[in-house]
C-alpha cells in the first residue's frame, strides 16, 4: 500500500524556473542591465550552476553584478521580489492539475485493510506558504494535500532565519513530511525536478538511527535540471561506491498516476 506521496514544487508542480528566468530579466532591467539569455534553458545551465556553488542563488546575483544581499531582508531587493511574485503567480505545468487530482481521488478511495486509511499528500519545498497555497488555490486543489514543509517551517525548526537555517533539499525536511502524513519511507513516493531530491529521498534518518527510510523516487524531466542530467544518478552514502538512480524518470505530469497506480491496492 502507498501511504503517501511528497512532492517537490519548485519545477515540478509550479513553473517556476520559467518565473526565476523572468524575475532577474525583470530585476537587470531596474538596475539598467541587460541578461545574455535567450531562453529559460540558456538561463538554467548557468542559474543551476550557481546553486550547486556554496552560497547558492547569491551567486548568480553576483556575477552579473546584479544588487542583493541574501542575508540582508532590509535589501530593496526582497520588497522588489514579493512585489514581482504578486504580479506574476507561477503557473502548474500543463496535465499537473488534473494529474494531482486523479492522484488524490485514486489515492482518496483506496483503502488499506490494515491501516483503514487513504494515501496521503504533501509537498515539500523551500518556497514560502503563502507563494505555494496562492498557486494551489487558484487551481483548485490545495485541498489535496494534507501537509505543507515550506520555507517558513523549515526556518522556524532550527536556525530561526539565521544563516544555518534549514534548507531543502534535506533529509530532515523529508523526516518532517513523513511523520506529518505518518507514512514510512519504503511506501512513500517522492517526486522531484533534481539529483538533490533523489539524493535526499536516501537513508533519512527518523524513528531510527540504525534503520533509516529510503523512499522511492519520481524524477520529472520538463523542471530545472532535464532529463538528461537526472539520467546520471548520484553516489549511494555507503562504501559502495554505486550510483542510485531514480525509481522512474516521466517526460509529462499524466505519466504519474499509471506510477501511483502500481502501489495501490
Amino acid at each position: 500500500m502507498l501511504q503517501g506521496i511528497t512532492f517537490d514544487y519548485d519545477g515540478t508542480i509550479g513553473q517556476t524556473a520559467e518565473r526565476q528566468f523572468n524575475w532577474f530579466n525583470y530585476w537587470a532591467k531596474l538596475n539598467s542591465k541587460t541578461l545574455p539569455f535567450k531562453d529559460v534553458r540558456e538561463f538554467l545551465a548557468v542559474y543551476n550552476g550557481s546553486l550547486d556553488k556554496k552560497g547558492g542563488v547569491q551567486n548568480f546575483y553576483d556575477s552579473f553584478s546584479l544588487p542583493c544581499d541574501m542575508n540582508d531582508k532590509t535589501h530593496p531587493v526582497w520588497a522588489a521580489y514579493t512585489e514581482f511574485k504578486k504580479q506574476n503567480s507561477a503557473s502548474l505545468y500543463p496535465g499537473m492539475r488534473k494529474a494531482i487530482e486523479d492522484i488524490w481521488e485514486v489515492g482518496h478511495l483506496s483503502n488499506n485493510s490494515k491501516r483503514n486509511r487513504r494515501t496521503r499528500l504533501a509537498i515539500n519545498t523551500t518556497n514560502s506558504w503563502v507563494s505555494v497555497s496562492q498557486d494551489l488555490q487558484k487551481e483548485g486543489i490545495l485541498h489535496c494535500f494534507d501537509s505543507f514543509v515550506t520555507s517558513e517551517v523549515l526556518s522556524d525548526y532550527h536556525g530561526a532565519n539565521g544563516g544555518n537555517h534549514i534548507t531543502k533539499p534535506s533529509k530532515i525536511s523529508l523526516a518532517l513530511v513523513l511523520g506529518l502524513i505518518g507514512s514510512e519511507g519504503e511506501f512513500t513516493l517522492h517526486i522531484g525536478d533534481t539529483l538533490n531530491d533523489l539524493a535526499a529521498s536516501q537513508k533519512v534518518m527518523r524513528l531510527n538511527p540504525l534503520r533509516p527510510e529510503t523512499l522511492l523516487t519520481v524524477g520529472v524531466s520538463w523542471g530545472y535540471e532535464g532529463r538528461e542530467k537526472l539520467e546520471q544518478g548520484v553516489k549511494a552514502l555507503d562504501s559502495s561506491n554505486a550510483t542510485v538512480h531514480f525509481n522512474y524518470i516521466i517526460d509529462k505530469p499524466e505519466d504519474l498516476l499509471s506510477i501511483v497506480q502500481r502501489y495501490i491496492d
